[in-house]
């Protein structure tokens, strides 16, 4: 257990969380919040990048044939294409994206992003190590490898639902994510990235 403790992630040491074991897991104790959607959903959008911020909304639509596999279309309030990807667990396409997000490395953050946001990356069973607070607060988190890299999540309840935090990545490239059924926001300080996708009800 002391070896397990050294080396504790950071969003799990400052919680208070520290490994009780390592298990076999399922991908539905994640609790991934796309799972039960099988229509498209839709978000207002904004992405900001260094000194430039782009809105709009984004449609995310899940392919009935594969459910692993998701369309991501961001338009601007006026129908201005700003980007379409296709995303599966072995694949990110670019379909067309606008000339000022179109770096490769926003590319790559985005894959990794969206591929962590949508678990196409989480194979069904799967080890993982628990997480669980020396006393009685309401926080909870695994630490799981998948297809593009080590994950680590964390849960707990706020007014009667359950908020999820996401991180990956490393010092640089370091993606935090927080969201619930509502609101998401991933944010990559060190590149001056960030995108926070509100639900748009339906």
């Amino acid at each position: 257990m002391a070896g397990l403790a050294s080396c504790t992630p950071k969003i799990f040491n400052q919680s208070g969380l520290r490994p009780t074991t390592s298990v076999k897991m399922h991908r539905s104790n994640l609790m991934p919040v796309f799972d039960e959607y099988e229509a498209a959903r839709y978000y207002s959008a904004q992405v900001d990048f260094k000194d430039k911020s782009i809105t709009g909304v984004l449609a995310l639509s899940r392919e009935t044939q594969d459910p692993r596999k998701f369309r991501l279309i961001m338009m601007t309030q006026f129908g201005i294409p700003i980007f379409d990807f296709s995303v599966s667990q072995d694949s990110f396409v670019v379909n067309s994206c606008m000339e000022q997000l179109n770096k490769k490395v926003v590319m790559k953050i985005l894959e990794k992003d969206f591929k962590s946001l949508l678990m196409v990356d989480v194979p069904e069973d799967f080890p993982g190590t628990v997480y669980m607070p020396l006393k009685g607060q309401s926080r909870w988190g695994y630490s799981v490898n998948t297809k593009s890299g080590g994950n680590n999540y964390m849960f707990y309840y706020k007014d009667n639902g359950i908020v999820h935090v996401l991180q990956n990545g490393s010092f640089i490239k370091k993606m935090n994510a927080v969201f619930d059924e509502q609101v998401i926001t991933v944010e990559h300080p060190k590149l001056d990235l960030k995108m926070v996708l509100t639900l748009i009800p339906q």
